[in-house]
């Protein structure tokens, strides 16, 4: 469980302010507009940008969560590029791994004909799925995508949930999103963030097209069926 007793982040005219989060172990996806504060929490459950945060309580496994650098694997929205083989960055965060691991890893997000490749001859959705495999060989208890979706094709974008929900059965994920159908989906619990305040956890099933609408300021529906979810803004 990852518990934000109180997270407090200022700066020019945006405030985040929240107060008793939980997180389960599980696929936690947060939504909400742009500027609403989804990438502020994630930052600042990191620690990141300490002239900006004002309060940061976190606990993790009822301790306090002061250095992350053991604890949380964290994929931002955009992450520089180097002259580095693809071979050597899948490990730079994770150490030595056995040939098995690796190759397995590799396999399973179809990196074989990229590992001889520079990072910075990638397109947008190779690199993440890169960034996704570095990800995962680093084996830490909790997994922090910011905008995770990015980049990526229809085919990938399930690949990634369907990655994200196997590590979700031992690990805290949490995921910001932008696709509202594709988190509906797959997520265990949704948090909707707007204006630096947030609504949930709350269970996916639970969420409503009000809700949403209430989110993002528009129109929308809801529709479930046979374990997908459809989300789409009302044209009428």
């Amino acid at each position: 469980m990852l518990k934000i007793e109180q997270l407090q982040i200022s700066y020019e005219t945006f405030g985040l302010e929240i107060e008793e989060i939980e997180f389960p172990q599980g696929v936690n996806v947060v939504l909400g507009p742009n500027g609403g504060g989804k990438s502020s929490l994630m930052k600042g459950i990191i620690g990141y940008g300490h002239e900006m945060l004002n309060k940061r309580s976190i606990q993790f496994g009822e301790e306090p969560l002061e250095r992350v650098e053991d604890i949380i694997s964290y994929l931002p929205q955009e992450n520089p590029r180097f002259r580095v083989l693809v071979r050597e960055y899948i490990t730079m965060t994770s150490g030595s791994v056995s040939k098995r691991v690796f190759d397995e890893t590799v396999m399973h997000f179809a990196l074989e004909c990229l590992l001889g490749h520079s990072i910075e001859s990638l397109s947008g959705g190779e690199f993440k799925r890169v960034q996704c495999a570095q990800v995962a060989l680093e084996e830490k208890p909790i997994i922090m995508l910011d905008e995770m979706e990015q980049g990526l094709d229809m085919n990938y974008q399930h690949e990634m949930m369907d990655w994200i929900c196997r590590e979700g059965k031992d690990k805290v994920i949490v995921a910001s999103m932008h696709d509202a159908s594709l988190a509906l989906t797959y997520a265990d619990t949704v948090t909707l963030v707007k204006d630096g305040r947030a609504e949930g956890p709350m269970p996916s099933a639970s969420v409503t097209a009000e809700m949403l609408s209430a989110c993002y300021g528009l129109p929308l529906t809801v529709r479930r069926q046979e374990g997908v979810v459809l989300v789409y803004r009302n044209l009428l």
